[in-house]
């Protein structure tokens, strides 16, 4: 029998989509020891950007949730993140600080790597992608998922062809990051990847945010794909991922060999089924299938940022509305990827463009730097009238010559402390506010 591998979401993309990010370390230490026996492929935590959340939110050390997992998960290996674009925030930052962060995680423990690129800023994954390389650690490069005009199968086979030219790619994470991806779309798209990718090993990670995901797995797996990424079931269904528990008895009736613990599987939902009840965390449970989500394509991960945002502003009842608007702007900007930092970009525009009362009165920094092709070319063509409307005005101006600085670590040293440890220039990177900086200062603030 063939076997199928697992990577665990539920310490990262799930707690994201259904939590906001608001898993803490106490909440996931008792049960490490549990989740090392499964017999996962990979545990995914959260990256760089997850941290500025364990610091603000949960007022802790950021560096001991990495040192925690890779102590504990002695069999299974920890996959954090990062992204060509920036270290932290959604706007495109030096590369040198993404280099900071790959570095620390591996001077914690961290030996895998998912990046998340859109093949649309090659100089900057090649670079990442091979200093997570020369640091020992493996990389998987993600390929995300959406439904455009432009998006056929072609365009994502020339797109595995890039990484497979750039070479360094462990493997390819194809994400479905809004759940949208169909059965029979996937019955020529998984294919066209597979045959591109030249023999790399091919992951799959979907969202149920119409609950297609756990259908769309079965059809991955009679097109061999050997990697899907799962959630416990408190943590799966809604917004997030599909539950492990239920993949094993889809991918087993197929005939298929899921080589996992199912005993300690159990203890894991129950450990997690018990938090959540405590602190009154949300539980998924399955969506019914909207054709809405085709129009908007929130992820979802974002969909729970999101849903947090507009509740802290008292803005929960226009979830709807903004969502209608995130349709209007992704058609309008070239129907980008909604996933970081686009998802972000379009997200925000969209909530300032339906209570300002004004489509595009207030814009930010960020959506200007897209339409100039700071973030890359978009795959799409971008509304003309858009565009010229928001980068005739006198804030976009100031960006029209900017670049991206070519500053190394030395130079950030020379600007923050050249006495700090990395683990302290990160701090002050993620944190520049300084909320917690002087409270791990002794820490982390010697070579």
């Amino acid at each position: 029998m063939k076997k199928v591998d697992f990577v665990d979401q539920t310490l990262r993309d799930a707690q994201q989509s259904l939590w906001g990010f608001r898993m803490t370390t106490d909440m996931l230490a008792p049960i490490l020891p549990v989740i090392d026996q499964v017999g996962y492929k990979a545990v995914a935590t959260v990256g760089a950007r997850g941290m500025i959340v364990t610091m603000r939110g949960s007022n802790e050390d950021p560096f001991a949730r990495l040192r925690l997992l890779t102590d504990h998960l002695q069999r299974t290996s920890v996959r954090s993140s990062f992204w060509a674009f920036n270290l932290q925030g959604f706007d495109i930052e030096p590369i040198a600080a993404v280099g900071i962060w790959i570095k620390v995680a591996v001077n914690h423990g961290i030996k895998s790597f998912w990046v998340c690129d859109y093949q649309n800023m090659m100089d900057r994954l090649s670079y990442v992608v091979g200093l997570a390389k020369s640091e020992g650690a493996e990389v998987i490069v993600a390929l995300p998922f959406t439904l455009s005009p432009v998006h056929t199968d072609a365009l994502y086979a020339r797109k595995v062809s890039m990484l497979v030219k750039m070479g360094g790619v462990n493997a390819i994470h194809v994400e479905d990051m809004a759940g949208m991806l169909t059965p029979d779309r996937a019955r020529t798209l998984l294919p066209a990847i597979q045959k591109a990718s030249e023999g790399i090993p091919i992951e799959f990670h979907a969202h149920c945010n119409m609950g297609l995901a756990p259908m769309t797995y079965v059809e991955a797996v009679k097109l061999g794909i050997g990697t899907l990424h799962t959630a416990v079931s408190p943590l799966a269904n809604d917004t997030s991922l599909p539950s492990i528990e239920n993949t094993i008895r889809n991918v087993r009736r197929l005939g298929y060999a899921p080589e996992v613990d199912e005993n300690a599987i159990k203890h894991v939902s129950d450990h997690f089924g018990k938090i959540a009840e405590e602190h009154n965390m949300r539980i998924g449970s399955p969506l019914e299938y909207d054709i809405f989500q085709f129009e908007h394509q929130m992820p979802g991960g974002m969909m729970g940022t999101l849903r947090n945002q507009l509740s802290e502003i008292g803005q929960e009842h226009r979830m709807e509305e903004v969502l209608e608007e995130v349709a209007r702007i992704r058609e309008e900007f070239g129907y980008p990827y909604l996933a970081t930092p686009y998802s972000q970009i379009v997200g925000a525009q969209a909530v300032f463009n339906v209570n300002s009362g004004e489509r595009y009165k207030i814009v930010s920094d960020e959506t200007i730097k897209y339409l100039l092709e700071l973030m890359g070319k978009p795959d799409g063509p971008v509304d003309e009238n858009v565009k010229d409307r928001i980068l005739s005005t006198p804030k976009a101006r100031k960006w029209l010559n900017w670049r991206v600085p070519e500053i190394t670590i030395k130079d950030i040293r020379q600007k923050i402390g050249s006495e700090l440890s990395n683990e302290a220039l990160l701090i002050r990177l993620l944190n520049p506010a300084g909320e917690v900086a002087e409270k791990l200062k002794e820490l982390y603030g010697k070579k």
